[in-house]
């Protein structure tokens, strides 16, 4: 029997239990049978964690997170959600794919939907769970959306492009001297100095690339997503990273 979803979520009883992980990881490792299976696992170097990925869609958003200097840290299956309805015997199990810990301190949960899983949300039980959970993490200030392959990740092309580029350099490490180097050749340009630039005084071609690209990563410096990665484009400090990088030069003098 389908469920009014609207007049579902005035009659919760409880309106959720949130079940995290007290190690701070995923909740759950998918298993086979009915549940779907991982298909892979990314090492972020910006949530300092390997985590799973279940089809090409959540490793897509992934390298978005990682490129992106608004986003603080991340995590996969980061809670499940017990939702409690009346008239129901059962309570609705719920978990998101991602939850997004952003830099000016709000939280984004995501919802992940390939090119198959569209099917999904036709499914009467599973669009309750999703309108459920929406009410739940508005509640809590949280923002919330279901986003699509083709549509929210794939797509800017630019944006996506840029940040498959960045992430593939994210294990590079990036010394103590290379951010003060960052730092220097910023401040210098005025507070923006062009990519060329930062790549030469790092080491130039192909290592001093990597390194500027695994300093965006760390989010020492920041380039705009929607740009393409060329000797102009604009690279600039991030506050966060300028003060843990000069409070590390106080601690070594």
């Amino acid at each position: 029997m389908r469920i009014d979803a609207a007049e579902a979520a005035l009659r919760i009883r409880t309106i959720a239990d949130i079940h995290e992980d007290p190690r701070g990881g995923p909740v759950r490792l998918i298993i086979n049978g009915r549940h779907r299976k991982p298909t892979g696992r990314y090492h972020s170097v910006k949530a300092s964690r390997s985590m799973p990925w279940e089809d090409r869609a959540e490793r897509m958003y992934f390298w978005l997170c990682e490129a992106d200097t608004a986003v603080a840290s991340y995590l996969a299956q980061p809670h499940g959600l017990e939702i409690k309805v009346a008239g129901r015997k059962k309570p609705l199990l719920y978990y998101p794919d991602i939850r997004r810990d952003m830099a000016d301190g709000r939280v984004e949960i995501r919802e992940i939907k390939s090119r198959a899983g569209k099917k999904d949300l036709r499914d009467p039980d599973y669009e309750l769970k999703l309108h459920l959970a929406a009410e739940i993490y508005e509640r809590l200030g949280w923002d919330f959306a279901v986003l699509h392959q083709a549509e929210d990740i794939e797509r800017p092309r630019q944006r996506f492009a840029t940040a498959q580029e960045i992430q593939r350099r994210r294990r590079v490490r990036v010394g103590t001297r290379d951010r003060f180097a960052l730092i220097d050749a910023i401040e210098r340009e005025g507070g923006i100095a062009p990519l060329g630039a930062i790549v030469d005084v790092l080491g130039s071609e192909p290592l001093g690339r990597a390194k500027a690209y695994a300093a965006i990563v760390r989010r020492i410096v920041h380039v705009p997503l929607d740009q393409r990665l060329a000797a102009d484009t604009p690279v600039s400090l991030l506050r966060g990273g300028l003060d843990a990088s000069r409070a590390g030069l106080r601690r070594r003098g």
